[in-house]
């Protein structure tokens, strides 16, 4: 068992005040990923998404020049100039990256950055949200390296089945990047998890415990019940500070739950779904939680929430608009981490997924990826979005002629969208340039086909394009 120092009352004092804290605002807003194909040669148009040129501060990342610029040292004469030129673009891109300032952006957001809405919770690094305000940062997940969404179903990413996979001995799938130490610690600590949670399952019993609900119960992931008292302790897997619990008849309620009374339930009867934990940067530290064994609990932070506990829902408003309607404006939150333990609700989207497909609405896993895309205004209607993110150009990556295909970066580094391939770029045909985190960018296509592309800095992250006629 593993805690980390209690840093007294003070800190349960500011810990109180995050309570508010809850996934629930990103209900409403997700990826597959695409395959590399040969492009035919066809006609593309580029249009630049109106929100998203990253005006970064120096030296973070500069304009790419423009892809028809000279190139300055000649080729050599056996070489095809517009094919040097591509390849020295390539270049370019790397060297720009390179110069790609992360300080920091473990738990903060990149600095000096024009962003764009975009993003999926629970699917991408980043999330961006678009207010009367403009644009805001609304959530970060995840370590800036080494992140493993464990949310296949072919995979065993559920509690039950990585104590199934512990205990026949069998092969780590390799898409885990888990030793069998540490599989052996995970499941330990899931065990010990998961006897809290059936302790309360009757949800009078976290009543009388001292946990209290945030009276929204969220789709897909159910009402927050957090203990005051033990947001202050550190992580402890045994002792999470959150219960979640769902309405006993699988209905979703029309407005605030009721709430604990003198430790006694007031509403109507509740079902223990999971577990969740909240722990204080000042308790844990600035960095991505080191909690749980293995790389496949990536930790979150909410930005920009609005609570609003007496309607039964969250939202993302300015401050003083959030304010006037009676909610509680919260700039940043805790790390947080779900996990979907409860034996009746085992999460085939992963043990450690921000949403469990097993919660009303009862739906299926992509159903759930899709309704979670965060969109813009600058995004046309009918326009159709790849999220870049975990290093893969997400989504279905099919669309009609003259429809627009819009590229959104929510990961933590720097990509491109390069028309063609490593061995044969094609930047003639489209390129989006260096999009740094939260920046998009869009192409529409004049002639049906399959066409490929690639990241210029990622070799390995290749997709291609299927284009219809419209």
């Amino acid at each position: 068992m593993t805690r980390t120092p209690n840093l007294g009352a003070a800190t349960v004092l500011v810990a109180a005040a995050l309570i508010a804290a809850a996934c629930s605002a990103d209900a409403d807003t997700q990826p597959a990923s695409g395959q590399p194909a040969p492009a035919p040669a066809a006609t593309t148009t580029v249009v630049p998404a109106e929100t998203s040129p990253a005006a970064t501060a120096a030296p973070t990342t500069a304009a790419p020049p423009a892809t028809d610029a000279p190139v300055e040292t000649p080729p050599p004469s056996t070489t095809d100039p517009e094919r040097a030129e591509s390849i020295a673009q390539v270049n370019e891109y790397i060297a720009q990256a390179a110069a790609f300032d992360q300080a920091g952006a473990d738990i903060q957001f990149p600095q000096g950055l024009t962003f764009s809405a975009g993003g999926a919770p629970g699917y991408s690094r980043y999330v961006f949200r678009e207010h009367s305000d403009g644009v805001v940062p609304t959530l970060v997940e995840g370590p800036i390296d080494g992140t493993v969404r464990c949310q296949d179903e072919a995979l065993p990413c559920s509690y039950q089945d990585l104590k199934q996979l512990h205990a026949s001995g069998a092969a780590i799938p390799a898409e885990l990047q888990m030793t069998t130490a540490e599989l052996t610690e995970l499941v330990g600590q899931l065990d010990e998890l998961n006897a809290f949670a059936e302790a309360h399952r009757d949800v009078a019993a976290a009543c009388a415990a001292g946990f209290i609900s945030d009276q929204i119960q969220t789709p897909n992931m159910g009402s927050h019940f957090y203990n005051i008292s033990t947001i202050g302790n550190g992580f402890d897997p045994g002792e999470p500070e959150i219960l979640l619990y769902a309405q006993a008849d699988g209905t979703l309620p029309d407005g605030a739950l009721d709430q604990c009374v003198d430790g006694v339930w007031t509403g109507d009867p509740l079902v223990l779904v999971g577990t969740a934990f909240i722990i204080p940067p000042q308790v844990i530290g600035d960095d991505h939680p080191a909690t749980f064994a293995g790389p496949i609990d990536n930790w979150h932070i909410h930005y920009n929430l609005c609570r609003g506990n007496a309607q039964g829902r969250d939202s993302f408003l300015p401050r003083a608009q959030c304010e006037a309607e009676g909610g509680n404006f919260s700039e940043a939150l805790g790390w947080m981490l779900h996990a979907w333990v409860a034996d009746d609700f085992d999460n085939q989207l992963g043990v450690f997924s921000m949403w469990n497909s097993a919660i009303t609405p009862v739906l299926d896993p992509e159903t759930i990826r899709e309704s979670r895309e965060v969109k813009g205004s600058d995004f046309p209607e009918g326009a159709e979005q790849s999220l870049i993110a975990d290093f893969l150009y997400s989504g279905e990556l099919t669309v009609a002629t003259g429809q627009p295909l819009f590229f959104n970066n929510v990961d933590a580094v720097p990509h491109t969208v390069t028309a063609g391939t490593p061995a044969e770029p094609a930047l003639d045909r489209f390129d989006s340039g260096l999009l740094t985190p939260g920046t998009n960018f869009a192409v529409t296509f004049d002639q049906p086909g399959t066409y490929s592309l690639f990241c210029s800095l990622h070799p390995d992250m290749v997709a291609s394009v299927t284009v219809t006629e419209s």
